[in-house]
């Protein structure tokens, strides 16, 4: 069944604040797996997941006397624990919070559950490497684009659906994770053999923007990186990015007609597919 929901390209301009907002309202949810979650060598503890049936962000489940997943609706922009049933147990809408005020609520709704909350702070990330916001400084959230936020979420919903498809027949490829990082949605495949010593791989997925690009956009990228010198044409409008990064990208701009959901999902999956194979080659030619 076709669940691709339609993408408005709202203006990168529009789409950003709602973004940086999402980005640091997810970090609740990294904070609590970071303190509280079994620690994993690919810190993929900290990560998230994105459930297709709630359309939400959510954590790994904690071990607690009452076992929980910490989750944001990232329409109406709230902050959720669910049982390992994935009924709300609490919830606190962020309107008009404060990272602090947020973190402040979820401890005490966390200590409630039996686990150690005092444990909790959000993480901290390399310098200039996080998106700079009034939110870190003590600023509310206003998270006042209700539309945006759902087209922001729709992104998310549609890549995790194409990843699903290509993790499928992938032989050796990760789980799909939120990264809160810098908030991208992606698998890596693992491909046979190295290069240097470093494995073969391609990670494939989805940014809501960054420096790289203010706008969403899916990337397919070959490590270790190919020479840029001659790299194949890429199918469904994507193009190559070769700045501090190598990868081909396919950027929200580059959509064609949002009144066509079909025709979109479709060059998304051209896009992707003819990416992933000029990936592959690339990497065997090095193999």
């Amino acid at each position: 069944m076709n669940t691709w929901q339609p993408i408005n390209k709202t203006d990168s301009h529009t789409l950003t604040e709602s973004r940086l907002q999402l980005h640091y309202g997810i970090q609740f949810i990294a904070a609590t797996g970071a303190a509280l979650a079994e620690p994993l060598p690919d810190y993929s503890h900290t990560s998230l997941e994105w459930n297709p049936a709630l359309n939400w962000f959510m954590g790994t489940v904690i071990r607690a006397t009452q076992p929980f997943q910490v989750a944001i609706n990232p329409v109406n922009f709230t902050l959720i624990l669910v049982d390992t049933l994935r009924e709300p147990i609490a919830f606190l809408p962020l309107q008009g919070k404060t990272m602090a005020e947020g973190l402040a609520w979820l401890k005490q709704a966390i200590f409630k559950l039996g686990a150690d909350a005092s444990k909790i702070e959000f993480l901290d990330y390399p310098p200039d490497d996080f998106p700079v916001h009034p939110l870190a400084h003590g600023a509310t959230f206003n998270p006042d684009q209700p539309l945006v936020l759902a087209e922001l979420a729709n992104y998310y919903g549609n890549t995790h659906q194409l990843l699903q498809e290509i993790a499928a027949t992938a032989v050796d490829a990760t789980a799909i994770r939120i990264w809160p990082h810098h908030f991208d949605i992606a698998i890596l495949i693992m491909l046979p053999g190295t290069w240097n010593g470093s494995p073969l791989t391609v990670g494939v997925g989805l940014s809501p923007g960054d420096t790289s690009y203010p706008e969403p956009y899916w990337y397919v990228s070959p490590y270790p990186y190919p020479d840029t010198a001659s790299l194949p044409a890429i199918a469904g409008n994507g193009f190559w990015h070769t700045q501090h990064w190598v990868g081909a990208v396919l950027s929200a701009s580059h959509l064609v007609d949002n009144n066509n959901t079909e025709a979109q999902q479709s060059q998304v999956e051209e896009f992707l597919k003819s990416a992933l194979q000029a990936s592959m080659m690339l990497l065997s030619e090095r193999h």
